[in-house]
């Protein structure tokens, strides 16, 4: 009879006397092996089935050892930039490297051909267009970039670039009147439908399972840590062109704003997306630190803004300018939450940090809720508008996760689940954020008569 705890037991004996692991390595790829059975067993697979297919997605002893023993040496940062272990992994590397630079090009070209036709960045006639389609200019080659790396089927290319196709074709042939409101929000919410759609390519045929969802959102945050960085070399360099060919009298300022930028912040884009793949182990070494720094920080600056609200008797919820950048600094502290919760070791024990997180949550809901108030009151004292009822919409759905990841961690927190169905829950509300951005991006418009 198949017994599931000794093959786990024996499987995790093979690792140990392969030498490569430590015991965190271990437990973490024991976990995610744990999760792919009971996803598999849940969709009615019996468990000697699971446990074979979970090994076989997992990857074997060899191949997992080979990938350990580059971030477990003295010499980490000596592999940062890949250096692989055996002919397939470095044919595989100047592979995704020509496909970065490849899709960098086409994606600053693509960028540059509407000024074939009159719509120039520059110019104020041609924003709208830009803020509509600026992620359809970068994020399919980000989608093909994965869709080739997992070597995925033909029904996934047809899914996925179907979708795309879709998206841009609606966004450009609908309407739009002044003050164009609908059509900025669409512009706002169509990057974020589409970065959930590239997800799909990211994660493949696991997509629909808790610790795919788990593994994008850790890899978003990572992704954008890299841009950040990649950008503010552009920027350097930007600056160091200018400087020295000023030196000479020649004034690189055009070429800079013209081409170094644009095709500047495609790369950011792929060398993002390229790193945060190809060496995620390292950075989630760097995210338990991030959290560790920046959740307390975050939290002290929430409480004392509350303590100054309640003192001085000022809100600045009244304000349209105020309930938007609020709403941008909820989403940035929700992000910041997930960070913490997708780079937890989920056989760790409660700790303190789990406490500032649900603290941090506790604070945000309660900033939340002061910031739907304001929305109602303006909904009800200047009339409906498209920005106000997405306001209030974006608002509701925040307040959906932060409310449910704060019951969620008071159970897990009395001993009644565990962690992991705390990260499914949160998990499966991503598909809230996903219809939400489709809803506004495409539906909105239509609602309000493409004002």
């Amino acid at each position: 009879m198949f017994d599931l705890e000794v093959q786990i037991n024996s499987w995790r004996d093979h690792l140990r006397a392969r030498g490569n692991f430590t015991e965190t390595d271990i437990r973490e790829l024991e976990s995610h092996l744990r999760d792919q059975i009971d996803d598999l067993i849940t969709s009615g697979l019996t468990a000697d089935e699971a446990f074979l297919i979970s090994l076989k997605r997992l990857g074997n002893a060899d191949a997992i050892s080979n990938e350990y023993a580059k971030v477990n040496t003295d010499n980490l940062w000596k592999h940062f930039m890949l250096d692989p272990v055996n002919p397939q992994a470095e044919r595989q590397n100047r592979r995704d490297i020509v496909m970065v630079v490849l899709f960098t090009l086409l994606a600053g070209t693509l960028l540059k051909l509407p000024e074939l036709f009159g719509l120039k960045m520059s110019d104020a006639g041609s924003e709208l267009f830009y803020v509509k389609n600026r992620s359809l200019f970068i994020l399919p080659f980000v989608a093909a970039f994965f869709l080739i790396k997992r070597g995925a089927e033909t029904k996934a290319w047809w899914m996925i670039f179907g979708i795309f196709a879709l998206a841009a074709v609606v966004v450009n042939i609908y309407p739009s009147y002044a003050p164009h409101h609908t059509a900025m929000l669409s512009g706002l919410h169509l990057p974020l439908f589409l970065w959930l759609l590239t997800g799909a390519a990211y994660i493949g045929r696991d997509w629909q399972g808790r610790q795919g969802r788990m593994n994008f959102i850790r890899f978003s945050g990572e992704a954008f840590i890299y841009a950040v960085l990649v950008m503010a070399g552009v920027m350097v360099l930007g600056v160091f062109t200018m400087a020295i060919f000023e030196s000479i009298g020649i004034d690189a300022e055009v070429f800079f704003e013209q081409y170094l930028l644009i095709y500047g912040v495609c790369a950011a884009a792929m060398i993002s997306i390229y790193l945060a793949d190809a060496k995620k182990s390292i950075v989630e070494n760097f995210a338990p630190i991030l959290a560790k720094i920046f959740s307390p920080l975050f939290l002290v600056t929430l409480v004392c803004f509350l303590a100054v609200m309640v003192v001085t008797g000022k809100s600045p919820f009244m304000e349209r300018e105020f309930l938007i950048a609020f709403d941008f600094m909820l989403a940035m502290i929700l992000g910041l939450v997930l960070y913490v919760i997708s780079a937890r070791d989920i056989n760790q024990p409660v700790n303190l940090f789990d406490y500032l997180n649900l603290a941090l949550i506790v604070t945000a809901l309660i900033i939340d809720g002061v910031a739907l108030s304001a929305i109602l009151f303006r909904l009800s004292a200047f009339g409906i508008t498209p920005n106000k009822v997405a306001a209030l919409g974006e608002n509701l759905v925040l307040l959906g996760n932060l409310a449910g990841l704060a019951w969620m961690y008071g159970r897990y927190f009395k001993k009644k689940i565990n962690f992991t169905r705390l990260e499914k829950w949160q998990t499966d509300y991503l598909n809230v954020y996903l219809a939400w951005t489709a809803f506004v991006a495409f539906i909105f418009p239509i609602i309000f008569k493409f004002v």
